[in-house]
Order: structure tokens, then C-alpha cells, then sequence
């Protein structure tokens, strides 16, 4: 008991009914054991516990707490605001020997979060970096032997949830099944059936060289080119769902409906279209006509749906902020020319950085038509790592024109755990 601080093992033995003695071998130190552990089955940290509003940019610090005597330590938090919390660790109420870091998203699932207790004191400084002050904060500490957390077996596994899964995970499976909180799987594909050997162009079906990369993010024109796609009782597209990214280079989503040969102009300004599909449809159960979206400002065809394909044909990908694109899988393949020939095809992969404002050749292979069609597949034992606020495609250069190609690739996007 001696290296217990006085005043804290008087605290402990006056809550548990113990008689202080002059001489500590005057009392059970068993019975005084088994009364303790009944005390801190449940004691909550008030030095370290707080519902007094953050405002942005602030935060609150709570006071180093001698919790030497504590299994573990369980934080949960709620709030309408952006944050973040540390947890600091010391073996005098001085020095800091370790700092654990939790980020709290308002978008996610906020599970409490258990921390083994390794030093003699602690304490907890939650942050607001929101950007806006908080209207209601409710932070609270409880120290004791606390067992891990757990959850359904069907349940979404957050990021940096402290339970231990039990259930049979795959995690290529989970993720596209949802299952994985802040990831996704993207599997992306395109065709361009007229590749003419003037210049390289984008895999995409509206093809050409590539000019999707905006220097600021515009709203998008969307028509089509044939009457049916209206949303006033049309047999084609009714409402279409497009997913891309804004200026900030977050993902953003918007349902549009369609005026048929007319255009209708998103309320979203985006930076960039990484899947427009339908949202309704009528009779035709598919687009009837071409649909296409343009920049309002700058002109640049920025996506199309080909007529009765029903989703956008492009190997283009916009990696949003506090992202990582995992890719995992690229299949490519051509077609010698229609009007004779057997041209030679090299593909290229290319990444846009808008954290560096540079293009990067990430990519490149070629293939011989000469046996009537050549394809290439590769299977990366380790994922390409595409960074944020990136943009990816794919261009083809032909020696012979009206060459066809096709492409296709997958991964995942996985959100950072500070994003």
C-alpha cells in the first residue's frame, strides 16, 4: 500500500467502511481488497467527465488522476461536432509517456472505447476542430476491470471499434457487402469502340483525349438524345443518380430528373462523375437514348450513359479527400481494326494529383492484335495505393485506326481514421 499517495488510500478505505488504522497490518488487507474492487467496479472520473460546450477550436483538458489501482479506462462521448480526444498516460501526473488518439465523426459509428491502463495516472483532452462551436457535449470517464466490448454478430465494424469480432470475416466480402465502416469497392469499366492512331484516348465510351480534370468544380448539364428519357411518364430514364465529387473533393450525390432532349442543371457543383446510373426507369427498364453530362462552364464531357447500357462507361476514378484507392484488380483488352490491320496497342495508366497539382504515369503495357484479340490481366500481390484528391484513368494509343478497347478495374476506397 505504501505506494498509494496517503490522502487517496485514506479516500478508499473511508468509502469501503474500513477502519483506518496507525498501523497498516491492523486491517484485512484481504477484505480491504475485495471492497476496493467492489468500489471501482463503477467509478466514474469526474476530473475527466464533462458536459460543458466546446467551441471550435478549443477544448477541454481534464486533471491527471491516480488510477494506478484501475484495470482499465472506458471513454464515451457524444456530440454534434467533429472532434477528437486523447488519452495521455504518465507515471508521476507530470510526464507524458504515452498518448492514444481517438477521432470523433458525427457520420460514424461512436462506440466507447476501453484503454487498458499502463501508468499511474491519466487523464482526457477532447478537441473541437470542427469548425463550428458545439450545442450539446456530453464526455464521460469510467475506471475500473472492464471486460472488452462486444457486438451483433451482423453489425457494421467501425474503423477503430475495440471489440474483438468472433464471427467468420472475409474482408474483401464485408466491405462490399457494406459490413466495414468507412470502406467501399469500386469496380470500374469502360469501352472505346473508335481508337484512331492520331493520338492516345481516355478508355471511356465518348472517348478522346482526356479532359475531365476541371480547374474548379462546375454544375453539369444533363440531357439526352432522345425524348424518352423525361420523367413526366418517359418508357427511357426517369430520374438518374449521379456519385462524384465537389470542390472540397467530397463525395456527393444527386438525383435528377430528366427533361428528355432538354438539359437540366445539377444543384451540385463537381469536381468530377464516378458513376451516373438510373435512379427510375419506365417501360424500356434502361436509358433510350445517349445521356450525357457537360460542364456548364467549361464545356468538357464529363460522363455518358450509352443508349440502353444503363450506367456510365468510363475507366475514370476520382479519389475523394481522406481517402485511399486500394487497387486490386485490371483487366484490359483489344480488338484488331474493322477495316483490316492487326495494330500493336499500348495502354496507359495515369494519376492526377490535386494535392501536388501533377500528372504521374503510374502504368503502362502494350499488346499485339495480330492473333485476332489480346488481353491483360494483372492481380497485384500488393494493391496499387492511389491517394486522395486523385483522379485515375486509363488511355489507349493504336497504331491503326478504329481499334476497339475495353477496360476494366477494382478495389477498394478506404476512408482514412481521421477523415
Amino acid at each position: 500500500m505504501s505506494n498509494v499517495p496517503a490522502s487517496k488510500r485514506e479516500q478508499y478505505l473511508a468509502n469501503s467502511g474500513i477502519e483506518l488504522k496507525s498501523d497498516d497490518t491492523q486491517f484485512d488487507v484481504a477484505a480491504w481488497r475485495e471492497e476496493l474492487k467492489t468500489l471501482v467496479s463503477g467509478k466514474v472520473s469526474t476530473d475527466n467527465s464533462s458536459t460543458t460546450l466546446i467551441t471550435n477550436g478549443s477544448n477541454f483538458t481534464g486533471a491527471w488522476e491516480y488510477v494506478a489501482e484501475f484495470d482499465s479506462l472506458v471513454v464515451s462521448t457524444k456530440t454534434d461536432q467533429n472532434g477528437y480526444f486523447e488519452v495521455q498516460f504518465s507515471p508521476d501526473g507530470s510526464n507524458i509517456d504515452s498518448t492514444l488518439t481517438r477521432y470523433y465523426r458525427t457520420t460514424q459509428i461512436e462506440a466507447p472505447h476501453r484503454f487498458t491502463i499502463a501508468r499511474s495516472y491519466a487523464r482526457v483532452i477532447f478537441y473541437n476542430n470542427s469548425g463550428s462551436d458545439q450545442t450539446f457535449f456530453r464526455l464521460q470517464v469510467l475506471l475500473g476491470d472492464k471486460t472488452p466490448l462486444n457486438a451483433p454478430i451482423d453489425s457494421t465494424v467501425p474503423q477503430d471499434f475495440d471489440s474483438v469480432m468472433v464471427r467468420p470475416t472475409d474482408y474483401t466480402t464485408e466491405t462490399a457487402l457494406g459490413l466495414r465502416q468507412g470502406n467501399g469497392t469500386w469496380n470500374k469499366f469502360g469501352y472505346n469502340s473508335d481508337v484512331d492512331a492520331a493520338s492516345s484516348e481516355v478508355i471511356a465510351s465518348f472517348g478522346g483525349a482526356f479532359n475531365q480534370q476541371l480547374s474548379s468544380a462546375e454544375t453539369l448539364d444533363i440531357s439526352s438524345d432522345n425524348a424518352a428519357d423525361t420523367n413526366t411518364s418517359g418508357t427511357g430514364v426517369r430520374q438518374l443518380v449521379i456519385f462524384g465529387v465537389n470542390g472540397d473533393w467530397d463525395l456527393v450525390t444527386e438525383v435528377i430528373a430528366m427533361s428528355g432532349v432538354s438539359t437540366v442543371t445539377t444543384s451540385n457543383s463537381f469536381l468530377g462523375i464516378n458513376r451516373m446510373t438510373i435512379f427510375t426507369s419506365g417501360s424500356s427498364n434502361s436509358n433510350v437514348g445517349t445521356i450525357t453530362a457537360t460542364a456548364t462552364t467549361s464545356g468538357n464531357t464529363m460522363a455518358q450513359m450509352p443508349a440502353g447500357q444503363g450506367t456510365t462507361q468510363q475507366c475514370i476514378f476520382y479519389v475523394p479527400r481522406n481517402y485511399q484507392f486500394l487497387a486490386t484488380w485490371l483487366y484490359l483488352s483489344a480488338i484488331k481494326s474493322s477495316g483490316g490491320g492487326n495494330p500493336s496497342v499500348t495502354f496507359y495508366g495515369y494519376v492526377h494529383s490535386g494535392v501536388v497539382d501533377s500528372r504521374f504515369e503510374i502504368y503502362r503495357d502494350s499488346i499485339d492484335t495480330s492473333g485476332g484479340g489480346e488481353r491483360i490481366e494483372l492481380k497485384p500481390s500488393e494493391p496499387f495505393l492511389i491517394g486522395e484528391k486523385s483522379i485515375f484513368w486509363i488511355e489507349a494509343e493504336t497504331t491503326s485506326n478504329n481499334t476497339s478497347v475495353r477496360g476494366r478495374f477494382s478495389g477498394k476506397l478506404v476512408r482514412d481514421a481521421d477523415g
